[in-house]
């Protein structure tokens, strides 16, 4: 069986991002100890909404935003359909900026992420009740998760874009976005 150029793009960005989750999810065990954790969901889905086809990248984003919601405690799909709609608001503004820019990639992968934790953040305050956080925690968190981000970012980028060449489904065989 082989599986076409289009689905391998796809499936590389999906398996780029389990190493990431792993990396984040191990960072965060341990920073529990320290009471702090590391939140990277824009960084996951702009590389897939900047420089993929659309339909190829939004199959990466719906694929990332089921492997987020295995892990996480809301309700089943919350972070696939959050993803999807931040990917097509990406796709809407890609056209406009030079997606082949590092310091653009991270540029979108801030506002995503910072988008991204507040409405998480909100859907899980609405379904808790008596739990009482700090706003001071949620910002240390927040924080931190936006220079880790703008840390790890380049390594992610290039190691997405390595790894499509090693496939030899490389980005440069794609057609130019248009929208």
């Amino acid at each position: 069986m082989r599986i076409r150029p289009s689905h391998r793009r796809t499936l590389i960005v999906f398996a780029c991002s389990l190493i990431l989750q792993a990396m984040v999810g191990q960072l965060n065990h341990y920073l529990a100890s320290h009471q702090l954790a590391a939140w990277l969901g824009g960084l996951f889905i702009t590389f897939s909404a900047l420089c993929l086809a659309p339909q190829q990248g939004l199959n990466a984003s719906f694929l990332i935003g089921l492997l987020l919601d295995a892990v996480t405690p809301l309700p089943f799909g919350t972070h696939a359909f959050l993803f999807c709609l931040t990917h097509l608001f990406i796709l809407r503004i890609r056209s406009r900026v030079a997606v082949t820019e590092t310091a653009i990639r991270i540029t979108v992968a801030l506002i995503a992420n910072l988008l991204l934790y507040v409405v998480i953040t909100f859907i899980t305050f609405a379904q808790t009740t008596g739990v009482s956080v700090s706003g001071l925690r949620i910002f240390i968190d927040l924080l931190f998760s936006q220079c880790l981000l703008v840390l790890l970012a380049p390594w992610y980028f290039a190691l997405q874009e390595h790894a499509l060449e090693f496939a030899r489904v490389g980005l440069r065989a794609e057609a130019p976005p248009t929208i």
